[in-house]
Formats: structure tokens, sequence, C-alpha cells
């Protein structure tokens, strides 16, 4: 779909809201369509049930408003906290209990499913809580020692 044809805000809730032509969706997510390269060239925006209404092409050419709004639903969906050092880490009956420190500060989360770890090249590592939040650490060598050893004997 051209961007042209697409507008979008967003409510006092911060709900997007999309209009393509004449029909107007509300409560969209939008999701980039290659969500780990960054590539932008094109935005799905998927209805409540998960199902995508519009796929847009070149979504920098959209309205200013539309990619300010674009922009800050972007930012609330792909929000990733940058793990710098990882304090401690126990495991009660499965869940483990993360306290590290972030490019944001001090966080406290619970991994519930080994499986919401994702290892990827070059010790990269992408974790995704029990509340949905997202966390990464982008090498694990690049830690200091004593994160290294505990993330190790974790995962």
């Amino acid at each position: 779909m051209q961007p042209e044809r697409v507008r979008l805000w967003e409510d006092a809730f911060h709900v997007l809201h999309l209009s393509v032509d004449d029909k107007e969706y509300q409560n969209v997510h939008a999701r980039r369509t290659f969500p780990l390269s960054g590539n932008v060239d094109y935005i799905s925006f998927l209805d409540e049930k998960d199902k995508e209404v519009a796929l847009v092409v070149r979504p920098h050419k959209l309205d200013e408003a539309s990619q300010q709004a674009l922009e800050r639903a972007l930012d609330r969906m792909y929000y990733v906290a940058r793990i710098i050092r990882v304090d401690e880490i126990t495991e009660t009956m499965g869940v483990t209990h993360w306290e590290v420190q972030t490019n944001r500060g001090y966080a406290s989360f619970d991994v519930v499913d080994l499986h919401q770890i994702r290892r990827l090249p070059h010790g990269r590592l992408l974790i995704a809580d029990a509340d949905g939040n997202r966390f990464e650490i982008e090498s694990v060598g690049r830690l200091d020692q004593h994160s290294q050893a505990i993330v190790s004997r974790e995962i």
C-alpha cells in the first residue's frame, strides 16, 4: 500500500489509529516486517485479533504527523533495555529471577521459560520476561567476569 493513502494518529490513551482511503481501523499495532534487522521498507498493521489490515511500503514517505505517530508506536513495541551487568540470577521451580543493571538503571524480572531467551550470533541474547518486556545482552563475552559467570551458569 502506498504511503499517500495512509494516515496514522494516536488518541489520548496512546492507541494507534489507521485510516486507509476512507476505511478507519482503531487500536492497530505496527510491526516491522524484519524486526531484528531494523529494515523499515515495509510496516505491517495488525488489528486486535492480529490480522493484518494493511502493509505500507516506504513508511518514511508518510506525512509528518503519521510518521511521528508511527515512530512512537514502534518505540513502544520494540523497546529493549540493554543489560550491562548481571547482579544475580536465581531459580525457583523453573522460573529464573534476574537482577540486572541496564542502560536505563536497575531492573528485576522473571523469565518463565528458557525459550524466552533467544541466542543470536556473537554472544547476543534477547530476553523476554514474564510480562513481555524485552532485554538484550549485546555480547555475553563483553560483560564483566562476574556477570559472564552468572549468565553462563543459567543458560
